[in-house]
């Protein structure tokens, strides 16, 4: 059971020091004492500590994450590293401790360490749930063999997560699949040259026949058919993504037999991409904004 503050008053003596002070002493031992049996029940307190949700505020303040870390890093010996992966497994449920191991490098250290010691289950069991909370990067191949591995092996806990693992990872491979084929900067054009007959056909088939859109004998390309073109370039070069929302306007009109030449641009790759595009006919943009686009899950 998870404690309250008023739990905490009752428990701690008059003359008592409090939890968060306890902590700290806790931390300052670990790095005073030079004897393995004391680190190992310092470090075994302050990962019974870090169950609770009420500690982790005074844990981090005592930094005692970093100390974890540190032996995750470091040390060789079974029962501090069993502690230290417990603990970060129950700290990084906060979500400063999480941005702190996936800034640090840390992930990359506990999967080095799953791949050292893959029949310690206790220890695999904290590390893994650790990644399964914190880690959202795409496996690289030699990691997902390992996650195979273990998901085949005989203990279910470990197994379990391991199978979470790959799920979660499966899903993270999709949504950045496809943006990390390309580049911030990257240009994709299309010439085209509209005809009076391509204006008819589309009025027939939207309805649109605003006169608006001849003057004086000349004929100008509808907008729509603008917009349109565009989506059909962005929709052939961005597979599996719909276009969520878009910014444009037309600053001139497009004539008919004229050459126009389209141009999108990747402005930014993240879970939404950001393409900008701009269509020109001479000297002249007739047709340019922005659009969001939005990976739908099982696209291709």
């Amino acid at each position: 059971m998870f404690s309250t503050h008023d739990q905490l008053k009752r428990r701690t003596p008059k003359d008592g020091i409090d939890r968060r002070e306890f902590i700290t002493l806790l931390v300052d031992e670990y790095y005073e004492t030079s004897n393995l049996e004391s680190q190992q029940q310092v470090t075994a307190n302050l990962a019974n500590f870090a169950y609770d949700p009420i500690n982790w505020n005074h844990l981090k303040q005592a930094k005692a994450h970093d100390l974890f870390v540190e032996i995750l890093n470091g040390s060789v010996d079974p029962a501090l590293l069993v502690h230290a992966a417990a603990g970060i497994c129950n700290l990084c449920l906060d979500t400063q401790v999480a941005e702190y191991l996936r800034l640090g490098g840390t992930l990359k250290r506990i999967r080095e360490l799953i791949e050292r010691y893959q029949t310690k289950s206790e220890l695999v069991g904290h590390l893994l749930t650790t990644l399964v909370y914190v880690d959202r990067e795409p496996l690289d191949v030699d990691f997902r063999r390992i996650l195979v591995k273990l998901k085949q092996g005989s203990n279910r806990i470990v197994a379990n997560l391991a199978e979470v693992q790959l799920e979660n990872n499966a899903s993270a491979s999709a949504e950045k699949g496809f943006s990390s084929s390309f580049s911030t900067g990257q240009v994709f054009t299309v010439s085209r040259v509209f005809r009076r007959e391509d204006l008819d056909k589309f009025a027939e088939f939207t309805g649109d026949s605003n006169p608006i859109h001849r003057r004086d004998q000349q004929s100008f390309v509808n907008g729509a058919l603008l917009n349109a073109t565009t989506a059909g370039i962005i929709g052939s070069n961005f597979p599996g993504y719909v276009v969520t929302s878009q910014e444009f306007r037309f600053p001139n009109r497009c004539r008919v037999d004229e050459e126009v030449q389209f141009r999108v641009q990747v402005e930014g790759l993240r879970k939404i991409v950001t393409v900008s595009y701009e269509c020109s006919q001479g000297e002249q943009t007739v047709f340019e904004g922005t659009a969001k686009l939005f990976a739908v899950k099982g696209g291709s």
